[in-house]
């Protein structure tokens, strides 16, 4: 086995290019053993081809240059250890990051397959189950930032939960559904699973509605609820309570502006028949 090795025969066993290697050096990373003072030619060791090799392990995972150096002089064992473990931790919170990311473009993606599919959804009656939800009243549901802010209030309150899936519910009143072309929210709430609890949470009791998959964007929200009426309408039902929306935090860019996939419950009740 060869002692020394030059500048282009390490940069060939390591993959890598000189530049790199005189980088290296000038970063005082890898500092050659021997340099020729007549002609200036670097001379790398048997156990540099190693710390050539670590020194591109470290900056795959992620190593910064200053804290490449900073480890290589590190000579005692226990201060290494610690030093790498510290870096492992590192390198779980990126993964855990990398990974909550991948689940959200996941979604992105199952939520524009899903508005691709069956566009022309058709009003149904269904039972809206008795469910578990914690509200936030909107004060100016106008105001746009305080909208904003309360859907980041709710999240974070779920976050804080523990809950893996966030489940927004919405609600709009009554008279409002009706009496104005916009559709303002009353409250913006969290769906609370069984094996979670918060104070304050409320309890919506089971109810027949009306239900319309909502697949475009949020300003077009109105047409759903206009599709909707037209159904109670056309076959003799009536409105008895607040409209309420169920939605996930999975929001897609499309032609018009943003939107994603939300479902509308009206709750209904047959009207009477009138004598004539």
């Amino acid at each position: 086995m060869k002692n020394r090795y030059k500048i282009s025969e390490l940069a060939k066993i390591a993959n890598v290019s000189k530049q790199t290697l005189i980088f290296y050096h000038k970063k005082d990373i890898l500092v050659p053993e021997y340099i020729d003072e007549e002609n200036g030619y670097r001379y790398y060791s048997n156990s540099q081809i190693w710390d050539i090799f670590f020194i591109i392990t470290l900056k795959e995972a992620g190593f910064s240059l200053k804290e490449i150096r900073n480890y290589i002089k590190v000579k005692n064992p226990i201060k290494s250890i610690k030093f790498l473990e510290e870096k492992i931790c590192d390198i779980d919170k990126k993964i855990d990051e990398l990974k909550k990311g991948k689940n959200a473009i996941n979604e992105k993606i199952s939520c524009l397959k899903d508005m691709l599919d069956n566009l022309e959804e058709k009003v149904q009656i269904r039972i809206l189950k008795k469910m578990k939800v914690y509200f936030i009243e909107i004060k100016n549901s106008l105001d746009q930032k305080e909208v904003a802010e309360t859907y980041d209030k709710i999240q974070r309150i779920g976050n804080k939960l523990g809950i893996k899936d966030i489940i927004y519910i919405t609600t709009v009143e009554k008279k409002e559904l009706y009496e104005k072309s916009e559709l303002p929210l009353k409250k913006i709430g969290l769906f609370i699973p069984e094996d979670k609890t918060i104070q304050g949470e409320e309890i919506l009791e089971e109810k027949s509605c009306a239900v319309l998959r909502h697949k475009a964007t949020f300003d077009m929200i109105k047409l759903s609820y206009e599709n909707i009426y037209k159904f109670i309408r056309d076959n003799n039902y009536e409105i008895y309570g607040d409209s309420i929306e169920i939605g996930n935090e999975v929001v897609v860019p499309l032609e018009n502006g943003f939107g994603g996939i939300l479902d509308i419950y009206i709750p209904i009740k047959k009207l009477k028949n009138i004598k004539k």
